[in-house]
């Protein structure tokens, strides 16, 4: 198979290869729960926003998304039933159904983004009118076949790759323990500041960071906090730790193994009567996102508050938090989902 660059490429117009149509919004007081996927214009989560009960017009399948607002240009490609919001386009192609070669489009037209942005959105005329490189045949007309071909070999490597890694975890893991359930385990309430010990993060402007590959942790709820990367240093740096909002998505904790630095609106968290240990702040990621509810812009998960609030844990025999219990608990999951991703991937190769 050629490569990349001994194709032969050229200048595809949409609208020559596929159909556009719109979207149509569920707005937050219509949306009813269920397990409907709802595409927005977001850049996380195959561009997945919610997932509802509602029904429209909409719906469709094996078919690429576009985002015209929002995250401007970003394309997804989506081979499930869901809804689109008005957000994005619906794109149709005419000539071929292979998820391998919409895939490979799907990418394409997402190269394309740089020349957009708020202020120049991509609606229905414009996107039928993008041009974007594709590979074609000797007649000029897109090579779906070698577009399919080519992503089905890139996933057979990533796939390989991931086999491989999962494979190594497992061992590493071990086996399952036979531990209680969450409902056989007793529970208490502790003060966080019982817990933990709280330091801040330090404040880096947009136009003091230095290019680097130091992870730099902001406020946000997505990519396990990771903001951007920079070269910066300061007296954030930290590693094996867990990072949480108090400002921006708050309440919301990510654990951090690697060495970065924190914005001032994260704070560093470790424990106090314990070592760090993956597992176990793990397990109090899950623990954090039970109390996100109570915190909003208004109503800030700001140092005092965070000291104050009280985590449901579960305990030993004499009351004191089942650390042991939270590591092997959180061990016996992540086994248990590594070979529920062995087995879905043996059975879709």
């Amino acid at each position: 198979m050629q490569n990349l660059d001994e194709k032969t490429w050229s200048a595809v117009e949409l609208d020559s290869m596929a159909d556009v149509s719109s979207g149509r919004d569920i707005y937050a007081q219509e949306r009813i729960e269920g397990k409907m996927p709802y595409v927005t214009a977001g850049t996380a989560n195959n561009g997945i926003g919610y997932f509802v009960g509602n029904s429209n017009d909409s719906m469709d399948k094996n078919i690429i998304s576009v985002n015209r607002n929002g995250a401007v240009g970003e394309a997804f490609f989506h081979p499930y039933k869901a809804l689109f919001g008005n957000d994005c386009r619906r794109v149709v192609l005419r000539k071929t159904k292979n998820a391998n070669a919409q895939i490979f489009i799907a990418r394409s037209i997402s190269c394309q983004k740089a020349a957009f942005s708020y202020s120049r959105k991509l609606g229905t005329a414009r996107l039928k009118r993008l041009r974007f490189m594709l590979p074609v045949t000797h007649e000029g007309e897109p090579d779906y076949e070698y577009m399919a071909e080519y992503m089905q070999q890139k996933r057979e490597v990533m796939l390989s790759k991931y086999h491989a890694y999962v494979e190594k975890r497992i061992a590493e893991l071990g086996s399952p323990v036979e531990i209680p359930t969450l409902n056989e385990k007793e529970w208490r309430e502790f003060p966080l500041d019982d817990v933990f010990t709280v330091s801040a993060g330090k404040r880096l402007e947009t136009r003091n960071k230095i290019p680097g590959t130091c992870p730099f942790i902001g406020a946000t709820d997505n990519g396990n906090g990771v903001t951007g990367f920079v070269g910066n240093d300061n007296a954030s740096k930290d590693s094996n730790l867990l990072g949480v909002n108090y400002n921006g998505a708050p309440c919301i904790a990510f654990y951090h193994p690697y060495k970065c630095i924190l914005t001032d609106d994260v704070k560093r968290l470790h424990l106090r009567n314990y070592k760090d240990n993956k597992f176990v702040l793990l397990f109090f990621v899950a623990v954090f996102a039970q109390q996100r509810s109570k915190y909003s812009y208004g109503y800030k998960f700001k140092e005092q508050r965070m000291l104050r609030q009280k985590l449901m844990l579960p305990v030993t025999d004499s009351g004191e938090p089942d650390y042991e219990y939270m590591e092997q608990y959180t061990k016996n999951m992540m086994i248990r989902k590594y070979q529920q991703y062995l087995a879905h991937i043996k059975k879709n190769r």
